[in-house]
């Protein structure tokens, strides 16, 4: 599991840019940069287990501060399961959503933010690995991210603020240009290394990253 830590954390990569940035302002665009980082990069990978029962055969991520971006691999009982799309299975199983009938679980969906069902229903033990971005109301964040791209976190926060302004930073929409275009161009090349550790990678009950 990846060691969270306070967003306070990632304050001096924002205010390195945007200075006078209060501390609520800079929170919001930290959350921001964070979340559009992990969905570009996919980055933030973890394993999550919990018992899914009768009669929904939902279950809800154990995760904190965290949103569910991709279910990877998913096992029932040890058994794998294919995750889908809510809109594949409703080209191919069109009753999947509303028959009560159960069996033998193929299919894994997520339904709501952080809620999966499996298809058809069926309970047991379910292990996920999951690509996840920090939640919108998140006050904790990966220690990694911080660790290894807290700067390009920083300049994606401060490059938001600093375009449009604010009551104590003021706007400078060139600064804030050049720095979100230094954090787009970073997110390429760190998808490319995210996904490179990840490769071979096997489904665990214990969190892991990169």
């Amino acid at each position: 599991m990846a060691t969270m830590i306070d967003i306070d954390d990632f304050l001096p990569q924002v205010l390195l840019y945007a200075p006078n940035c209060s501390d609520v302002v800079a929170y919001r665009f930290i959350r921001e940069a964070a979340r559009e980082f992990c969905e570009r990069t996919r980055a933030w990978r973890e394993s999550d287990e919990m018992t899914v029962t009768t009669p929904d055969c939902e279950a809800v991520s154990t995760i904190s501060d965290a949103e569910i971006i991709l279910i990877q691999r998913a096992e029932l009982d040890g058994t794998a399961i294919t995750p889908r799309t809510v809109a594949w299975l409703d080209e191919n199983e069109p009753d999947w959503e509303t028959t009560n009938d159960t069996g033998t679980a193929r299919y894994i969906t997520q339904t709501t933010p952080n809620t999966v069902s499996v298809v058809p229903k069926q309970s047991g033990r379910l292990t996920m690995r999951l690509v996840l971005k920090p939640s919108v109301s998140a006050i904790t964040l990966p220690k990694f991210l911080l660790d290894q791209w807290g700067t390009e976190i920083g300049k994606g926060a401060a490059g938001r603020i600093l375009l449009i302004g604010t009551d104590d930073t003021g706007a400078n929409p060139p600064f804030g240009e050049r720095l979100l275009a230094e954090f787009d161009a970073s997110l390429g090349n760190e998808a490319i290394v995210a996904a490179k550790g990840q490769q071979g990678a096997r489904l665990r009950t214990k969190g892991s990253y990169l």
